[in-house]
């Protein structure tokens, strides 16, 4: 069934390819702790998230925080509960995916909605293991089945050109490729010696850096 604005996009593949590696590998060590989890939503259209705002909103509102007057008055709800808070979600650049736990309840598979629960709480401190922020951790709207990473959609990550999502992801990878770094998030000069030991063996200019094709090489 083709995406729609009021469904929601859960193939992995639709991802940003670091978020997809290290999405999967965080759902195989959630799997391993004998929990099921639910990908609820992963890349989502500039439409879709017009569709979202207006929900809780006039048109007038929507309108007003940017929503194109057309979008609003199609899509806008002001009797529904607002889901959303921005126009410009990470999810729109393929670098965010909501996650929950599911189980039987009374004998029926359900989507645990809770971010008091001791299964959301095991997926939330596993997701960010691997580099993903949590939703849950914001001071301001919480939103317990998000995790996203910030920074990357660049096209060349450095000591100078990073955050500390996408640092700890690609710590994550030249470690795995057996190089020497600590899985923190810094981007010092033990993850540049690394990338340049790593760059030096692909037969390229030691220079610090990694760009597109450096990153398929290196998750590969």
């Amino acid at each position: 069934m083709a995406n729609t604005v009021t469904t929601q996009d859960r193939e992995i593949k639709h991802l940003n390819v670091l978020v997809q590696v290290q999405l999967n590998r965080a759902i195989k060590e959630i799997k391993a702790k004998g929990i099921n989890p639910l990908v609820v939503e992963t890349l989502r259209s500039k439409e879709r998230q017009y569709y979202l705002y207006c929900q809780g909103r006039t048109a007038a509102e929507a309108n007003k925080a940017g929503v194109p007057a057309d979008y609003a008055k199609k899509y806008a709800n002001p009797t529904a509960k607002k889901v959303t808070w921005t126009l410009d979600s990470i999810h729109i650049q393929g670098c965010a995916v909501d996650v929950i736990p599911q189980r039987k309840v009374n004998g029926k598979m359900t989507a645990i909605w809770n971010s008091q629960d001791k299964e959301t709480k095991q997926i939330i401190s596993i997701m960010e293991k691997y580099g993903f922020e949590p939703g849950a951790n914001w001071k301001t709207s919480p939103d317990s089945p998000h995790f996203q990473v910030k920074g990357c959609r660049g096209t060349t990550y450095s000591a100078s050109n990073t955050t500390k999502w996408v640092t700890k992801m690609i710590q994550f990878h030249l470690e795995a490729k057996g190089y020497s770094v600590t899985i923190d998030g810094i981007w010092g000069a033990k993850t540049t010696a690394a990338v340049n030991k790593f760059r030096k063996k692909c037969g390229w200019k030691e220079n610090g850096k990694l760009g597109k094709n450096a990153i398929k090489v290196l998750i590969a």
